[in-house]
């Protein structure tokens, strides 16, 4: 395994994808180099992305500033399958919700990660013709894998050592998925659990052992 490199704006976009970074990293770094620093992980990453492709800090600017021309947000009534999800006055509220539990003919709806995934990748690439039906699909369909489901890695990994059977001998499981998590976030691996890790690193979880 590679170890994580020190940030520095020699690095290259794709070294820089290979690694984990905390959201407070990633702010520390848009601070310093005068980037963007307001937005989701998703965003500050693309944000350094950009800059560490070439583009100057003085042309990257935040995907969040469509915000202040949304002057009215929409009713139920004025919300329909072609409504933009982007400068329309569209949002993930009770109103939003009203409207697809009309559409899905139930008397309640919750509104599902796959969703608002959906509406992040929107603004972060601000795309100004993606749709409610487009909404829709992507709720239909949640296991589509995007550049924001990616910030979730954390969490999966700690899902997938909890299934591993071997992870039933520790004590304390938690703290010992965070062990490993460190190993792989620190290197140039793929960012997800594999038995393996358990099997090569498991002097690193002794004390944890029941």
């Amino acid at each position: 395994m590679t170890t994580r490199p020190e940030f520095n704006a020699q690095l290259s976009s794709q070294t820089f994808s290979k690694f984990y970074w905390y959201k407070t990293e990633l702010q520390q770094i848009c601070r310093h180099y005068a980037l963007p620093t307001y937005g989701t992980k998703a965003e500050l990453t693309q944000y350094i992305y950009a800059f560490l492709d070439g583009t100057p800090p003085s042309a990257i600017h935040s995907v969040r500033h469509y915000r202040t021309k949304i002057k009215t947000a929409l009713t139920t009534e004025q919300i329909s399958l072609n409504t933009k999800l982007l400068h329309s006055g569209f949002a993930l509220n009770n109103e939003a919700r009203q409207f697809f539990a009309n559409y899905f003919g139930v008397s309640h709806f919750s509104f599902r990660k796959s969703m608002a995934v959906k509406m992040r990748e929107v603004a972060r690439t601000n795309d100004t013709n993606t749709t409610v039906s487009d909404l829709i699909q992507a709720l239909q369909a949640p296991s589509i894998n995007t550049f924001t489901e990616q910030t979730y890695q954390w969490n999966h990994f700690v899902k997938d050592f909890c299934a591993d059977p071997w992870s039933q001998n520790y004590k304390q499981s938690l703290k010992a998925a965070a062990i490993l998590w460190r190993i792989v976030r620190d290197s140039d691996q793929p960012k997800v659990y594999q038995h393996e890790l358990l099997v090569r690193y498991a002097s690193s979880l002794k004390k944890f052992l029941k």
